[in-house]
C-alpha cells in the first residue's frame, strides 16, 4: 500500500539556470541585459558599451519606461530555467498553457508513479481526510495492480488523480513568467499550483529584482498571447460551441460566429479564457478550429504542441459533465469494473469535498487523468505537416495518435493538395527519425538529385 504520511510535502523549486554574462569582469546579469538593450534601441553605442560606460545608470527606471509600459520585448531577452521536484500533475498542466514556456517533463508514459499524491491544507483540515486518504490511496493501488498485470503505465496512469507528483525542468523569459504568475489570479486555480509558481517567482527574483517587479502595464492581460485557461470558473464560448455541436464524440471541425456582448465582456473583464477562443478567429473571420474531446492525460501532450493555438474549456465544466476515458487495453482487461468503480469513487469524492466545504480549486486535484474536457485546436498549414506527421506516428500516445489522425482526415477532405502530404513522419522526411522504426511508413515523396550546376 502506498505510503500517504508525507501528502503533504512541498515541492522543490530551483532556479538552476539563466542567462547573464559578463563585461569586462563586471557581471552582466538579467536586469542589466534587459536594461542596457532597452537603452540602446535609441543610442548609438551597444547595449554592453553602454553598460560599461553608465555604470550609474538607473536600471529600474529604464525597465520602468519600457517593460513596466508593456514593451514585452524588454522582457524577452532574458532566460530562466528551473528544476521542480514533487509538484503535482494539476500544477504542470498550468505550467504547460503559455505557448512561450518551455518544458521537460517526467514521463508518466515512461516513469512509475512512484512519488506518491499530495494533499493540500484545505483537504488536510476538512472533516473527510482519512477518505481522501483512503480514496487516493486505492487509486495508486489499481494503478500498481494493473501494471502488474500487463496493462501497459500509459493506460494504468488514467486511473492516478491530479495531486499525482511529477518532476519538470521549465524554462521562459521573464514576459512570460510574469504571464504566468498573473494566471494565479485568474478563475480558480489550485493552491498545489499557486504554490509552485509563487516558487519560480521568487527564485527569478532573486537574480533579477527589477524585472521582475509589479509595475502595471508589464501585467497587462491584453498584451499577452493568451494561453488555454483550464483553471477558469467557465468560458462561455467554449461552452456555446460544445453545446451547439451536440457534444462529439469525436474530433470535428467547428464554426462559431464571434459575439458582440461576450467581447465586450472580454475585454471589460480581461477574461483570458475567452481570450484564447479568439486565437481561432483569423482575418475577421468566424472562431474555427478543430472540437476535439480528449482525457486529461492526453490533454498533457497536446498543450506541449507549442505551435497549435488552443482554447479549452474550464476543467469545473468537465467534471460537471463526468465523461471518462477507458483505454482500450482497460476495456478489454479484468480490470474494467474495479477501473470504472474507482473513477466513480474518485467522482464521488470531488463533490463530498465541495460540500465539506473546499473550494472547488482544491477539490479538483483528486479528480482521475480520465477526466474528459473538450480542446479548440487550430492547425495551420506548417502544424499539418509537422505536428501532425508527429502524432500521427505510431510511436505517439494511442490517443492523441487517433485525434490527430481524424484531424489529417479532415484536413484531406478540405484541401486535396496537403491532403497529399498530411500523414506519419516517416512517409514526410522519406525516413523515420525514431530509434526503433514500425516500419509501416512509406514515403510519399522522393525528390530528385540535384544536377551539379553547368
Amino acid at each position: 500500500m502506498l505510503n500517504a504520511i508525507n501528502c503533504r510535502e512541498k515541492p522543490k523549486v530551483k532556479l538552476v539556470a539563466m542567462l547573464q554574462g559578463r563585461v569586462n569582469e563586471r557581471r552582466y546579469d538579467p536586469d542589466a541585459i534587459a536594461a542596457f538593450g532597452a537603452l540602446g534601441c535609441f543610442e548609438e553605442r551597444t547595449p554592453t558599451q553602454l553598460f560599461e560606460e553608465r555604470i550609474d545608470a538607473n536600471e529600474d527606471k529604464i525597465i520602468g519606461e519600457s517593460f513596466g509600459r508593456g514593451h514585452g520585448s524588454v522582457a524577452d531577452q532574458t532566460a530562466f530555467a528551473f528544476e521542480i521536484e514533487n509538484l503535482t500533475r494539476c500544477a504542470t498542466l498550468q505550467l504547460c498553457l503559455p505557448q512561450y514556456l518551455e518544458h521537460l517533463q517526467q514521463s508518466l508514459r515512461r516513469a512509475n508513479a512512484s512519488r506518491g499524491f499530495y494533499l493540500p491544507a484545505a483537504i488536510e483540515n476538512c472533516g473527510i481526510y482519512n477518505l481522501a486518504i483512503e480514496t487516493l490511496t486505492a487509486a495508486f493501488d489499481l494503478y500498481d495492480e494493473m501494471s502488474a498485470g500487463g496493462v501497459p503505465g500509459e493506460d494504468a496512469r488514467f486511473i492516478l488523480p491530479l495531486y499525482t507528483r511529477t518532476n519538470i525542468q521549465p524554462k521562459g523569459n521573464a514576459r512570460e513568467l510574469t504571464h504566468l504568475h498573473a494566471m494565479n489570479e485568474q478563475g480558480e486555480v489550485p493552491s498545489a499550483v499557486k504554490e509552485v509558481v509563487e516558487g519560480m517567482i521568487a527564485e527569478a527574483s532573486n537574480v533579477a529584482p527589477l524585472i521582475f517587479k509589479r509595475r502595471g502595464s508589464n501585467y497587462e492581460t491584453l498584451a499577452w498571447l493568451p494561453s488555454a485557461q483550464l483553471y477558469a470558473s467557465t468560458n462561455r464560448t467554449m461552452n456555446r460551441i460544445i453545446q451547439s455541436y451536440k457534444n462529439p464524440d469525436r474530433t470535428v471541425l467547428v464554426e462559431a460566429p464571434l459575439d458582440l456582448e461576450t467581447l465586450q465582456r472580454t475585454i471589460k473583464e480581461r477574461d483570458e479564457a475567452e481570450l484564447s477562443v479568439l486565437k481561432h478567429s483569423h482575418n475577421g473571420g468566424p472562431i474555427e478550429g478543430f472540437l476535439a474531446p480528449m482525457s486529461l492525460a492526453a490533454y498533457h501532450q497536446a498543450i506541449r504542441q507549442r505551435t497549435w493555438d488552443q482554447a479549452v474549456e474550464s476543467i469545473y465544466d468537465a467534471a460537471g459533465r463526468k465523461q471518462c476515458k477507458t483505454p482500450p487495453k482497460i476495456a478489454n482487461s479484468a480490470y474494467v469494473q474495479k477501473y470504472q468503480d474507482q473513477m466513480d469513487r474518485m467522482f464521488d469524492l470531488y463533490w463530498r469535498l465541495i460540500e465539506e466545504g473546499v473550494g472547488r480549486s482544491e477539490a479538483v486535484g483528486v479528480l482521475p487523468h480520465s477526466l474528459m474536457v473538450y480542446d479548440l485546436i487550430h492547425v495551420n498549414g506548417w502544424n499539418a505537416i509537422h505536428s501532425i506527421g508527429k502524432r500521427t506516428c505510431t510511436q505517439a500516445q494511442w490517443e492523441i495518435r487517433a485525434i490527430a489522425n481524424e484531424i489529417a482526415q479532415i484536413i484531406k477532405q478540405r484541401n486535396s493538395a496537403l491532403g497529399t502530404i498530411v500523414g506519419p513522419q516517416g512517409d514526410l522526411y522519406g525516413k523515420c527519425p525514431e530509434r526503433k522504426p514500425c516500419g509501416t511508413c512509406k514515403s510519399i515523396s522522393n525528390p530528385p538529385e540535384r544536377k551539379p550546376a553547368a
